[in-house]
């Protein structure tokens, strides 16, 4: 299998994540794959991309917003977990986190990854690629075992 740089592999996931989107609008019990999914691209974006980028003059300040995203997506999917799925503003809040979800993986599929392919080494980007392949598959695959 040939490694591929980390902004393909986050674009891969980005597009898998906006279909877990739309099988949690038809079935809220879909919700709790998509939060997973969300958590675990969340985390090892922060810690094998966005870390590394912040250090780049450049990219710092986009950097550092992508992470504030984070946050706000975090605090909706807390709220959307602990809220009644019977209740009908359930699929109201998940409309609103999916129009700030999908906000913010525009941005970072247009804005941020291509900046940071103009800037960082190629070897960089695959070896962090590695990382958050290796690390994205084995965290998926135990966490989707546990629900």
């Amino acid at each position: 299998m040939t490694t591929k740089k980390i902004t393909e592999l986050l674009t891969a996931h980005h597009e898998e994540i906006r279909e877990l989107l739309k099988e949690a609008e038809k079935d809220s019990g879909k919700f709790i794959v998509l939060k997973k999914h969300l958590d675990i691209h969340h985390e090892l974006e922060e810690d094998f991309f966005l870390e590394f980028i912040k250090s780049k003059k450049d990219l710092k300040d986009e950097s550092l917003e992508s992470q504030e995203e984070h946050v706000v997506l975090n605090l909706l999917l807390i709220d959307l977990e602990d809220f009644p799925k019977d209740n009908p503003r359930w699929k109201v809040k998940l409309k609103v986190l999916g129009e700030f979800l999908n906000h913010h993986l525009k941005e970072e599929e247009e804005d941020l990854f291509p900046e940071a392919e103009k800037i960082m080494d190629e070897k960089k980007l695959v070896e962090l690629g590695k990382k958050f392949r290796e690390l994205k598959d084995y965290r998926l695959k135990y966490s989707l075992k546990s629900k």
